[in-house]
């Protein structure tokens, strides 16, 4: 197991959503968290981010920083979703390499697993397929992106391993109508409805659907977890609660939250996508100690965050 204390850790997109929840588990170690964002270097540059590196002499590198958004987004920009995520994944794990980085944790998410109708997607089966697709360029990037974590351990013993994270939420999220997936977009809805004093509010497919959803500040835990104690590169660990809900019980839990007052109306028309989707977290379980927080308390948290920094967070692109 490693040992964080007074070692220095460079989180990639370490000021946005997830990689706040990434800097604070590393900050409980007393390590030294150095998050970066576009405006400190430039991922798409390799020899900006070298640069980079030669001036923080990170000892680890958890890579965060992700260009995605929610279905709507990935239709519109895939081209830029495979191109940016791809090229940020390989200057990655070049840099570290080039600089001496002692281990890479690089960040996916499940839409890189095969769309094959599994219901509990597991380690072992992530390759025996193609990512649904509507999806297909962001999964395909995360591909690459595992890819490079084994090719340059291969050739050049770069120790680096990749984690799988569910679905998150929280405060500091994006709330914009473009990037925002459904939590956050569900969220708005309701609040806003409650702002205009609408009476009834309008939700996609049946409500049955059953999904996981994990707050951001236990996935950070569980990823600096898995920097100290994760080693295999050959396939990705699995992040989650093991647990799910339908769709129904998370607008549930947001109605309780925003105290809303009025109908909610499922249009069966539009679509609910596959039915379930929760991922097996039994490698996990051999390798990670956490006690995740209850969908219910963590939606109080984020709509209190939400109905605070409404303004800020409905900008966030």
């Amino acid at each position: 197991m490693i040992d964080l204390k007074d070692k220095v850790v460079l989180v990639t997109g370490g000021f946005g959503f997830f990689g706040r929840g990434i800097c604070k588990a590393l900050e409980t170690r007393n390590a030294k968290a150095v998050p970066v964002g576009s405006k400190e270097a430039n991922l798409l540059d390799l020899e900006s981010f070298i640069q980079l590196l030669d001036s923080v002499r990170p000892d680890y590198c958890i890579h965060a920083a992700g260009y995605n958004g929610g279905i709507e987004f990935n239709r519109m920009f895939p081209a830029d979703i495979l191109y940016t995520n791809t090229m940020m994944g390989l200057n990655l794990h070049h840099g570290c390499e080039y600089l001496g980085v002692k281990k890479v944790l690089s960040i996916m998410t499940s839409c890189a697993y095969p769309d094959t109708g599994m219901e509990v997607l597991k380690e072992e089966d992530f390759w025996n397929g193609l990512p649904n697709k509507t999806i297909r360029a962001h999964g395909i990037a995360k591909r690459i992106l595992q890819t490079s974590a084994e090719a340059y351990g291969e050739q050049y013993d770069l120790k680096s391993v990749t984690a799988c994270v569910t679905n998150l939420y929280g405060p500091y999220d994006t709330f914009n109508l473009v990037r925002t997936k459904v939590v956050g977009a569900l969220i708005r809805k309701f609040v806003e409805a409650n702002l205009e004093g609408g009476d009834s509010v309008e939700c996609w497919g049946t409500g049955n659907p059953m999904r996981e959803f994990m707050y951001v500040d236990d996935a950070g835990e569980a990823i600096v977890q898995a920097l100290e104690k994760y080693e295999d590169s050959s396939l990705p660990l699995n992040i989650g609660t093991g647990k799910d809900i339908s769709i129904k019980q998370l607008v549930e839990h947001i109605v309780e939250a925003v105290d809303y007052k009025g109908e909610v109306d499922w249009n069966t028309d539009k679509p609910d996508g596959q039915m379930k989707k929760l991922l097996d977290i039994s490698r996990m379980k051999s390798v990670i100690d956490i006690s995740p927080m209850s969908v219910k308390d963590g939606i109080e948290k984020t709509v209190n965050w939400y109905q605070k920094n409404k303004e800020k967070a409905d900008a966030k692109s």
